[in-house]
């Protein structure tokens, strides 16, 4: 008699790094998130792209446990967004760092180790990357005598040094320089091919276009678009995401009507 086949198992997949599942933030009378859906897949970049008042930020609070939904989930790496084990799974890069002003780079540098117990590689690449920046010269300069882009530029290094499975960046490329948004850019690029995943809300177009796998394009706090770049882009019949978005958004003429407003022919 023969032996049966030999039936090996299906490989187990790990859980996608963020799950959120309709989420809903109202403050007052505003609906900030009506009912959001999200994913980021393992090794990939995902753009969170809209303007003013969008609801960026609102999802990015609801994500990094700064804030209670209302209603949704959030799902880290497969475990509620509410445990603290599972925030410890993910690193924020915030639109404004503030606060510990009276620390110095290196004193921050090393706090963000301690809170997040991470492990000896961590020093060793946020001492790569600050020598690749402006602040290779100013690791004992205090947080608050640095400028805005320095600082947030601090965050960055400190967030891509913990290499989590989860990487979030608020309003990515605000007050960057050139030099430091390319660093930021292929820090992201090497947290995505490391198997981590990355959601980034942005206004940046351009850099949302060169980074991101997958968007999310945001209007009023729902979601106008989502899915791969390309496909977003081809779907509206547009040529780049800066395009798509004006479609999705209702602002196809947008730069007719400003030539129009200013008498331009």
């Amino acid at each position: 008699m023969s032996s049966p086949p030999l039936v090996r198992p299906l490989p187990v997949r790990p859980p996608h790094p963020l799950v959120c599942s309709g989420l809903r933030k109202q403050y007052g009378a505003t609906v900030a998130l009506d009912g959001l859906d999200l994913v980021v897949r393992e090794g990939t970049i995902h753009g969170l792209v809209g303007p003013n008042g969008s609801g960026k930020t609102t999802a990015i609070r609801c994500v990094t446990g700064l804030a209670r939904p209302d209603a949704g989930s959030v799902r880290i790496c497969g475990e509620s967004g509410k445990d603290e084990r599972s925030r410890r799974k993910l690193a924020l890069v915030p639109d404004e760092p503030v606060g510990l002003d009276e620390l110095v780079v290196a004193e921050f540098l090393e706090l963000l180790r301690s809170l997040h117990r991470a492990p000896s590689a961590y020093g060793q690449r946020a001492a790569a990357l600050l020598a690749l920046t402006p602040l290779r010269d100013r690791r004992h300069a205090p947080l608050g005598s640095l400028s805005r882009g320095l600082r947030r530029l601090v965050a960055v290094v400190g967030a891509l040094a913990l290499a989590p499975p989860l990487l979030v960046v608020d309003e990515a490329t605000a007050a960057l320089d050139p030099e430091a948004i390319v660093v930021l850019r292929e820090g992201l690029r090497a947290a995505a091919a490391r198997g981590g995943g990355v959601l980034l809300a942005t206004q940046d177009l351009a850099f949302a276009e060169a980074v991101c796998d997958d968007v999310t394009l945001l209007r009023c706090g729902a979601t106008a678009a989502a899915g791969p770049v390309g496909d977003v882009v081809a779907a509206h019949g547009a040529t780049t995401l800066e395009g798509a978005f004006l479609a999705a958004i209702g602002g196809a003429r947008l730069e007719t009507a400003v030539h129009e407003a200013l008498g331009a022919r």
